[in-house]
């Protein structure tokens, strides 16, 4: 009974310590509801095309879960901080390390239930109204429900309970380890000024270049995802190597400056910082990091959600795409049956014959030399480019136009290569370009894949067979000889989505009776699975953003109540030697300023390097509109920084009340 009364009246006297504990975790508790109740919700199973959605609630649980064992570890660590005088004076007093286990034991006890009950219950609620708004965003139906699994909640539960073990045991071994004395004496000890390690800067320095060249020098998509885990990795090395010793290093070289040094503006808090770095500059790199991982993951799965009809034209020119290894004159006839009888149109028909998607690397300036894709290297991607090739009649007939080549070796050419010579060498064939073609729209998608594209228009179909047999000359190379025929169109007679996506697969199914051979893709069964997929991306962005920003703000907390109860003695004296209020106040702003623009201006900084690698990975997903990547960044970057300076001017408050006489 004692430990309990004494437990109970710890938490209330030391709430500026323990609430920000109890509402993180409690957060982190309500976190793990949401994302477990989606991730394990029935009406997903049901869902035409929603296993990727299910995959992606998946992942998002478990790094939910992740996120919530680091980020419990940090704000554990920071109330074990606060409360180390507190405990050692307890242990002067007559408790012994055993006692002030227990004692430790039930605070964990009671701040356990508190999480457990507030946590479900809120993650229930934000469950509710996540259901509402995944609805709005995925435009599904009703077999998406509300329903909250028995079990579901006891797995969130065990979750919060080895959160709450793991935490006991990190203080455990605290106590252990502890020394009253020292923890009694800790605040009046001086900290030493740290010294200048300019080999660690530079490092730091290093590492952050090294990261910003990779992300800034890759050419294409596929290398982008190979490198953006060691890109990642030096830009977060170099980011905790910038703020331990480089910003110390930059603090020094400003003490030097003496018209800067020696102004009541900076004097005080530059001091101030020069001494406090060492322990500040691990949070602050965290804060940093931090606010990267919001700025990009937002503005990436926001840029997929609103660039979804964008993506939508690129892949699907038309509403049908058919690709056959025959001609489609049956197919299309059978197409237009089946829609007058389901009282639809088929109109816009395009057909014409190219070769499919040749895969070719670059070995010098116009010079491509042909592969065969199952022996691609991914060290090759950077080189990768795509060809197609059509003959001159084909090109003719589909475009309209009535260009002539009188050469075997003439040819046209469509690149988005950035490629504008006069020879291009294919395979070791030297052909004259006598036309670079300055789109290919009629053309369906090509263009928009991963790799650059080219298309080619040569004079005849025997120049054609001429070079695909040159390059593919085995019998298990005959599929990239043999050319590919192609039906696109629209169909009209109905704007609603349940009645076109019913006509399109009704209309599979009809062309799959009597014909073989060949492949269909729809515009509106790709809108539908687009949309579920961005919806559910979108919202997963939105999730994880919010822990990232809930953590930024909490880190910027406990470093302000920190660095309050610190400073509070030397603003004391500061006032009783003559500082008045005012002057105490723009102290504070200016240290505070100085601390907290440097994170925020240095994820901004990684954001805009990291922009050209986002911008290549986006393509893999089909966006090429880099442009409303760059919008919606800018957008989230503005909005992050209003709520930053609202962080900011909160906690400023806090620091200011802690350090007031």
């Amino acid at each position: 009974m004692f430990y309990v009364k004494l437990a109970t009246q710890n938490i209330k006297k030391n709430r500026q310590a323990f609430m920000p504990f109890l509402l993180s975790m409690t957060f982190l508790g309500a976190l793990n509801t949401l994302m477990l109740i989606l991730a394990n919700d029935q009406g997903l199973t049901k869902m035409h095309g929603a296993e990727a959605l299910q995959q992606l609630f998946g992942f998002g649980a478990v790094v939910i879960i992740i996120f919530s064992v680091i980020f419990s570890i940090y704000t554990s660590s920071i109330l074990d901080k606060q409360r180390k005088k507190e405990l050692g004076l307890y242990n002067i007093l007559g408790l012994g390390k055993r006692e002030l286990a227990r004692l430790t034991l039930v605070e964990m006890f009671f701040s356990f239930l508190i999480t457990a009950v507030l946590g479900i219950l809120s993650g229930i609620v934000f469950s509710r109204i996540a259901y509402l708004c995944l609805k709005k965003l995925l435009a599904i139906g009703t077999e998406f429900k509300f329903v909250i699994q028995p079990q579901t909640l006891f797995l969130v539960l065990g979750i919060i309970f080895l959160l709450f073990v793991f935490i006991y045991l990190l203080s455990l071994v605290s106590i252990l380890r502890s020394d009253p004395i020292k923890f009694l004496q800790a605040a009046k000890e001086g900290e030493r000024e740290p010294k200048a390690k300019w080999f660690v800067a530079l490092l730091g320095f290093g590492a952050l270049g090294w990261g910003y060249y990779l992300a800034l020098t890759i050419e294409s998509p596929v290398s982008a995802v190979i490198k953006f885990f060691w890109a990642v990795l030096l830009v977060i090395v170099g980011t905790y190597f910038l703020f331990t010793a480089g910003s110390i290093v930059i603090l020094k070289l400003l003490r030097k400056n003496e018209r800067y040094y020696y102004n009541n503006k900076h004097f005080i808090p530059l001091s101030g910082m020069i001494y406090r770095m060492k322990q500040n500059a691990v949070g602050l790199a965290s804060i940093c990091i931090l606010s990267t991982m919001v700025l990009v993951t937002i503005g990436t799965t926001a840029s997929l959600y609103f660039g979804e009809q964008d993506r939508i034209e690129q892949n699907f020119p038309r509403d049908v795409m058919i690709t056959s290894v025959a001609k489609t004159d049956k197919l299309k006839q059978d197409a237009k049956a089946y829609a007058k009888k389901q009282g639809m149109t088929v109109t816009n028909v395009q057909q014409l014959k190219a070769s499919e998607g040749l895969l070719f690397l670059r070995e010098g300036q116009g010079q491509l030399k042909p592969v065969i894709r199952g022996s691609f290297s991914p060290n090759d991607a950077d080189r990768a480019v795509n060809v197609v090739l059509m003959d001159l009649i084909d090109f003719n007939q589909v475009t309209g136009s009535s260009y002539r080549l009188e050469k075997a070796s003439d040819i046209l050419v469509y690149n988005n290569d950035k490629f504008s010579g006069k020879t291009l060498e294919l395979g070791g064939e030297k052909l004259s370009i006598v036309k670079n073609l300055p789109r290919a729209d009629e053309l369906g998608n090509l263009g928009n894949g991963v790799t650059p594209a080219y298309l080619v228009v040569v004079r005849d179909q025997s120049v054609y067979d001429a070079l695909v047999n040159k390059w593919y000359t085995t019998k298990d190379m005959e599929n990239y000889r043999t050319p590919r025929y192609y039906l696109n169109f629209d169909i009209k007679g109905s704007t609603d989505k349940a009645k076109r996506l019913a006509f399109v697969r009704g209309l599979s199914r009809a062309l799959a009776k009597d014909n073989s051979g060949y492949g269909i893709e729809f515009k509106d069964s790709y809108r539908q699975s687009l949309k579920i997929f961005d919806g559910g991306f979108f919202f997963i962005g939105i999730i994880l953003g919010t822990a990232f920003l809930l953590a930024t703000a909490m880190i910027i907390y406990y470093k302000q109540v920190s660095e309050g109860m610190d400073d509070h003695d030397r603003f004391v004296i500061l006032q009783k030697v003559g500082m008045d209020r005012t002057e105490v106040k723009r102290v504070i702003h200016s240290q505070i300023m100085m601390v907290f623009i440097f994170p925020l201006a240095v994820a901004i900084m990684h954001v805009g390097f990291a922009f050209p690698l986002i911008k290549k990975m986006l393509i893999l997903f089909g966006l090429n509109n880099w442009h409303l990547y760059l919008i919606v960044t800018l957008i989230v970057i503005a909005i992050f920084t209003l709520i930053y300076y609202l962080v900011y001017q909160l906690t400023a408050r806090v620091y200011y009340r802690l350090i007031e006489r």
